[in-house]
C-alpha cells in the first residue's frame, strides 16, 4: 500500500517484499497460519490470501511486471484459491474478498460480487451499523476453539454493532462501486460518526479475550478509512 499511496511507484523494498512473500506461498495458493486463534486478523489462511491479493494489486505495476516470469504462475495459483473459495470465517471472509475483488480485476465475475454486495446489506442492522458476531457461527472463528466464550456472551442473540465490522462493511461496499449516497451506506457512516468514543477509537469486543481489546486498532482504522471513502472524515480545526 505504502508504494501506491506514498511513494506512487513501486519501490525496490516494496518488490523484495512481495518476493519474499510468494516465497512462501503453498502450493495450495495460500499461506500457513501459525496459530489459528486468534480470529478475524490472525486465524483464516483465506482471509490471509486476500491481504495479499490486495498487496499485488495495489503494488504500482508490479502485476504487468510479471507476465511471463515465474511470479505469474504463483499469482494464478493465488487467484485459484480465491475463486474456489475454502475454509472460511462464514461472511467475515466473503467480505474482505469483495474488498480484494474490487482491487483485483478479474477475479471474481459481476454476478458474484453484486451477490457478496447484497450479502453484506443484509448483515446491516436496525441502528445502520454492523456487527461482526453476525458474519459468522462461533465455531466458524479461527480452529473453533472461541465458540463457547462467544455463546456465553450476554449479547449472543442480538450482538450490537461494532467499529470494525461497520468499517469494514463500508470499505468493501464503496471498493465494490456502490455510493456514498446510497441510503444504506449513509446510515452506515451516521453509525460511525455517532459512535466514536471520546479517547478517538471505535469499540469491537473482542471475539477471543475480554481482559485484551486489540482488536479495536483495526476497529479505529477501518472506520477512519470507510469515511474517508464516504467524504465524510470530520474536517480539522
Amino acid at each position: 500500500m505504502g508504494s501506491a499511496n506514498v511513494l506512487h511507484h513501486l519501490s525496490p523494498e516494496t518488490a523484495q517484499a512481495l518476493q519474499l512473500m510468494f516465497e512462501l506461498q503453498r502450493p495450495t495458493g495460500d499461506w500457513p497460519i501459525e496459530d489459528d486463534n486468534n480470529p478475524p486478523l490472525e486465524s483464516s489462511p483465506f482471509q490471509l490470501a486476500t491481504v495479499a491479493a490486495r498487496a499485488i494489486a495495489n503494488a504500482p505495476g508490479w502485476l504487468g511486471e510479471q507476465r511471463g516470469t515465474p511470479l505469474q504462475s504463483r499469482v494464478d495459483l493465488l487467484e485459484d484459491y480465491l475463486r474456489a473459495g475454502g475454509k472460511m470465517q462464514g461472511d467475515y471472509d466473503q467480505t474482505d474478498l469483495l474488498w480484494s475483488a474490487s482491487e483485483l480485476p478479474g477475479l471474481l465475475d459481476a454476478k458474484k460480487m453484486q451477490r457478496l454486495v447484497g450479502m453484506i446489506f443484509d448483515h446491516q442492522q436496525i441502528d445502520g451499523g454492523w456487527s461482526i458476531r453476525t458474519f459468522a457461527r462461533p465455531d466458524q472463528w479461527g480452529n473453533g476453539n472461541r465458540a463457547a466464550k462467544l455463546r456465553e456472551e450476554p449479547e449472543f442473540i442480538d450482538p450490537p454493532s461494532d467499529g470494525h465490522m461497520t468499517g469494514l462493511a463500508i470499505i468493501a461496499l464503496r471498493k465494490a462501486g456502490v455510493p456514498a449516497t446510497d441510503p444504506r451506506i449513509q446510515r452506515g457512516v451516521a453509525w460511525l460518526l455517532a459512535n466514536q468514543r471520546s479517547s478517538g477509537r471505535w469499540w469491537t469486543r473482542s471475539l477471543n479475550r475480554d481482559g485484551w481489546q486489540f482488536i479495536s486498532y483495526s476497529g479505529t482504522a477501518y472506520p477512519l478509512l470507510a469515511l474517508e471513502l464516504c467524504n465524510a472524515l470530520p474536517a480539522q480545526s
